[in-house]
């Protein structure tokens, strides 16, 4: 049964209060909770609210606070970067590797990607990718959302996960498997970070290649095909997710 909802407005912890909420009435209403119903509020950034309806209203609903949870973040963290692909596919595969669990998503401009067309364009594109992220943390039953950050050149992106511990490169030409590198790390640190970029329909340029080096990358063979940056993506966050977060290797 669905009970947990996304939350737009700041609340404080006082068990007992009655809060008037705008932002989830529709989706209450949606789901035809009822007065009395308890339900989870998720703020998108670790804590989630055990509530009761104790009204519902044309435009907001009234909740009764019960308790809250502060959780804490995973020790590994994935940060994909993705270059600009046709739009409602763009969309399903923010919706799909949001709900796989990475930290956090870098939409890149590369020589074969899409290219947006303004600043208006662009916050539009990052508003409704961070509600399809809101969506998707409370699909998959998390309790951060996934980080959309603005689309930035191929440069700027290498240049932003120069701190990372791993830094990862799809290439098909690649000597090296993914598997073999993920193989290689140790998931029993305290915290690890591991980025990886996906290259756009037609891979990455040789220059663009060049340029990862330049930045430290190593660049990884996903498999003996060639695939789609639909699937690459999402084959790319399944194994890094299945393998860092296996009973061998997660540290909790």
């Amino acid at each position: 049964m669905h009970n947990r909802f996304y939350i737009e407005e700041k609340i404080e912890n006082h068990p007992g209060k009655e809060i008037v909420l705008e932002s989830i009435s529709a989706h209450v209403k949606a789901f035809r909770k009822k007065i009395g119903d308890e339900i989870k509020l998720c703020d998108g950034l670790g804590t989630v609210y055990s509530a009761k309806i104790i009204k519902i209203a044309k435009k907001n609903i009234n909740i009764e606070l019960i308790s809250s949870k502060k959780y804490s973040e995973d020790n590994i963290k994935i940060y994909l970067f993705l270059p600009l692909i046709t739009s409602h596919i763009m969309d399903q595969l923010i919706a799909r590797v949001c709900e796989l669990g990475v930290s956090n998503i870098f939409p890149v401009i590369t020589e074969r990607s899409i290219k947006l067309k303004s600043e208006k364009e662009i916050n539009s594109k990052l508003s409704k990718w961070d509600k399809i992220s809101k969506g998707a943390m409370i699909i998959a039953g998390k309790n951060f959302s996934t980080v959309i950050n603005k689309p930035a050149n191929l440069a700027g992106a290498f240049k932003s996960a120069e701190n990372f511990d791993a830094k990862l490169i799809a290439s098909p030409d690649a000597d090296l498997s993914l598997k073999n590198y993920i193989e290689s790390l140790d998931f029993n640190k305290a915290h690890i970070s591991i980025g990886i970029f996906i290259g756009p329909e037609g891979d990455f340029s040789p220059s663009e290649l060049r340029l990862s080096k330049e930045y430290g990358f190593t660049p990884v063979k996903l498999s003996n095909y060639i695939m789609s940056t639909f699937v690459a993506s999402i084959y790319s966050v399944s194994n890094l997710m299945c393998f860092a977060f296996s009973d061998n290797n997660y540290a909790s």
